[in-house]
């Protein structure tokens, strides 16, 4: 187990001999506990040491939270979330405090209890003089955590739906997967929280020793967590939304093959027909082409002649041919329903 702890000027390791100093009459502080393990008997220890409850220590080696904020006699506990040091699961952080001082029960989000204390320096002076609002502020603050990787995940989700709109690659599934996954994993566990925490603090009375600025502190924070599971549920819209992008995308795609299909078909039909009928083993149509000249007209001007034809065709009833597209075609508009003549207007990939 490891532990430090901040009186709102300095950081150092916790001793044993901080359990007994903790009091309602010395300086506020922040203890940060990081267990050994799930079950750390030395959490249950210390913080029987300095006057919890053993129910309430218990509860903090559970590995789930439901929102619950209960008060034991003076003592109070919750829990909040704060974003993991590597993977999509958020982690659980224990929260119990009283008069003295606010505890944090913790592992694998080092970095987001960093954050949250460097936040929270400039105004921990004053916070700590009346401590009434810190653990719902402190809470916030390690929430926050969250907060900042849905910001970076929504932004991430955007700019690759930009880029799938320009052109798309196996990669970018690949990406939007990762992202749907962090998406549902946060979806799993931050509703049923912020459901069960708002149902905890809806009677103030619930937490007594709590003063009104703890109390309405504690309530913006429940506010902070229905705001996270919306923009959960936005990030979840968002990544549906690129994933239907992708998909379109691969879809107008595979249909531009089709479509180039079709129309090397359409121009090389008339080639189909001659070949199929020059090549009836008929006697007077061998002895009819029997001569160097049938074979020129027949074999070579002929098919050059039916593509040119067939192109013509094409162009005339509205396809855009050329290597501007591609190998794609599009059907342009007819004159009468682009106001001008035949020639597509300018600025459009088929006009000037």
């Amino acid at each position: 187990m490891k532990a430090a702890i901040f009186d709102g000027t300095t950081v150092r390791p916790f001793a044993p001999a901080d359990a007994q100093a903790l009091t309602t009459s010395t300086p506020y502080a922040w203890v940060d506990i990081v267990p050994s393990g799930p079950h750390d008997p030395e959490v249950v220890s210390l913080l029987q040491g300095m006057g919890f409850t053993s129910m309430l220590a218990a509860y903090t080696t559970r590995t789930y939270s439901a929102g619950m904020f209960q008060a034991f006699g003076d003592n109070m506990m919750g829990s909040t979330y704060a974003t993991a040091d590597s993977g999509d699961t958020p982690v659980l952080v224990h929260c119990v405090w009283n008069a003295g001082c606010f505890i944090t029960i913790h592992q694998g989000a080092d970095q987001a209890m960093a954050k949250a204390l460097e936040d929270l320096k400039p105004r921990a002076p004053q916070l700590f003089a009346s401590p009434g609002p810190v653990p719902g502020i402190l809470m916030q603050l390690i929430l926050d955590s969250i907060d900042r990787e849905l910001t970076d995940l929504q932004t991430q989700v955007g700019v690759l739906d930009g880029q799938i709109i320009v052109t798309t690659n196996p990669g970018q599934l690949t990406q939007l997967q990762q992202f749907r996954t962090a998406a549902e994993t946060l979806g799993i566990t931050l509703p049923g929280y912020a459901e069960n925490l708002s149902e905890s603090l809806v009677d103030p009375s619930s937490l007594p020793g709590m003063d009104a600025a703890g109390v309405q502190a504690l309530q913006t924070y429940a506010a902070c967590v229905n705001d996270v599971v919306q923009r959960i549920d936005s990030l979840a819209g968002d990544v549906r939304s690129a994933i239907q992008d992708y998909q379109g995308q691969v879809s107008a795609a595979q249909g531009n093959r089709i479509n180039q299909l079709t129309l090397v078909s359409i121009i090389f039909l008339p080639i189909t027909f001659m070949t199929g009928y020059f090549g009836m083993n008929f006697q007077w149509l061998v002895n009819s082409t029997e001569t160097f000249g049938s074979w020129v007209l027949l074999g070579f001007l002929a098919p050059i002649a039916a593509v040119i034809v067939s192109s013509w065709l094409l162009r005339r009833g509205g396809f855009a041919l050329g290597h501007r597209h591609a190998g794609r075609f599009r059907l342009r508009r007819h004159a009468s329903a682009s106001g001008g003549g035949g020639a597509p207007p300018a600025g459009t990939p088929g006009g000037a």
